[in-house]
């Protein structure tokens, strides 16, 4: 089963669906492989073609895999509590760690200590 466009779903059935992972996290992951990535406009407003990557050794080991990975996940944006709707398949296109770029990110959406920063591209 896949997901529907526009359709939301729980933490669990994201779970369920794209094969595992943490219902916590906000890229869950199973033996290294990003499998769908939870995100809040209030931390990432430019999300899903921008990921805003915070501080803690998960958030930036996930962040890492997603770049790494040329398999597209499914992204969800929370609507309420534990609902979440699904936005499309996305891959990541580029990413940077440069402090200038970031800089700019950090001041745009009043984030601080941002680690990395994001580029997808929607595949489907």
């Amino acid at each position: 089963m896949s997901f529907e466009f526009g359709k939301t779903y729980t933490r669990q059935q994201i779970s369920d669906l794209a094969g595992g992972g943490s219902v916590h996290d906000y890229l869950p992951n199973k033996e290294g492989r990003v499998l769908s990535a939870c995100l809040s406009q209030a931390y990432d407003p430019r999300a899903p073609k921008v990921i805003l990557v915070g501080r803690g050794p998960n958030v930036q080991k996930e962040a890492e895999m997603l770049c790494a990975q040329s398999v597209p996940v499914p992204v969800f944006f929370k609507k309420i509590a534990n609902l979440w709707e699904y936005a499309g398949d996305f891959k990541a296109e580029r990413w940077t760690d440069d402090p200038d770029e970031i800089a700019e990110f950090e001041q745009s959406s009043g984030r601080a200590n941002l680690t990395r920063v994001i580029f997808l591209q929607q595949v489907k």
